[in-house]
């Protein structure tokens, strides 16, 4: 588990560095910054999304590997009972839509994934702008099946 470092800065993460350049250059201000201490480098870049009136947490983790993730939480807790009928559904989410993957953490909660490869040479913040862009439109279109499933409708 990343540990939290009191330093809050991106210097030492190349593609967090540039995709901070990005936001500052398209005057895009909606996002918090958190660096980790961790192996990786490691910056979130902390927001929120709407999706169908809710708003969701939304954090882009940006490292020193060659992956890039958006990571939406969709439901802060679902219940154990609930959970072996969910995962079954989100089984078939990730099957429909490759670019998303779902997942229940093992704390109740239930996360969005989209991750993206990226060296430094290749990062590109359009592309992550883009991809929020899709996550948004496909949680518009899932997110009241999706509660459905939640609460048993």
């Amino acid at each position: 588990m990343p540990r939290k470092s009191t330093k809050k800065t991106v210097e030492n993460n190349e593609k967090a560095v540039k995709f901070q350049e990005f936001l500052i250059e398209n005057n895009i201000n909606v996002f918090s910054t958190e660096s980790m201490d961790d192996d990786y480098a490691t910056v979130l870049f902390r927001s929120r999304i709407e999706a169908r009136g809710q708003i969701l947490p939304m954090a882009i983790l940006i490292d020193t590997s060659i992956f890039t993730v958006i990571r939406t939480q969709i439901i802060s807790g679902l219940p154990e009972d609930k959970q072996p009928r969910i995962k079954e559904y989100l089984n078939d989410l990730n099957a429909r839509y490759k670019s998303f993957k779902y997942y229940v953490h093992q704390d109740g909660k239930v996360y969005l994934d989209i991750c993206l490869p990226f060296v430094d040479d290749t990062f590109d913040c359009k592309m992550i702008q883009l991809m929020l862009s899709v996550l948004v439109q496909h949680l518009e279109e899932v997110y009241d099946e999706f509660m459905g499933q939640v609460w048993g409708k």
